[in-house]
């Protein structure tokens, strides 16, 4: 059984730049469209909160 000490290390690829990255790595303005944001919701979830309150109500643990 022979023993090897060389080591083999991952090969690192680069992926394609497009899009708005590469827009600004050619240094070109770029405004996004609003709609391509997701809506945000905000707020401690009133139904989960309601529904605790329920069972707290009805003597449940």
């Amino acid at each position: 059984m022979s023993t090897s000490t060389q080591r083999h290390t991952a090969k690192i690829y680069q992926f394609p730049v497009r899009g708005t990255a590469a827009a600004r790595a050619a240094g070109k303005a770029v405004a996004a469209p609003a709609q391509t944001y997701a809506d945000a919701a905000f707020g401690s979830g009133w139904y989960h909160e309601a529904a605790i309150q329920d069972a707290v109500r009805a003597g449940k643990p």
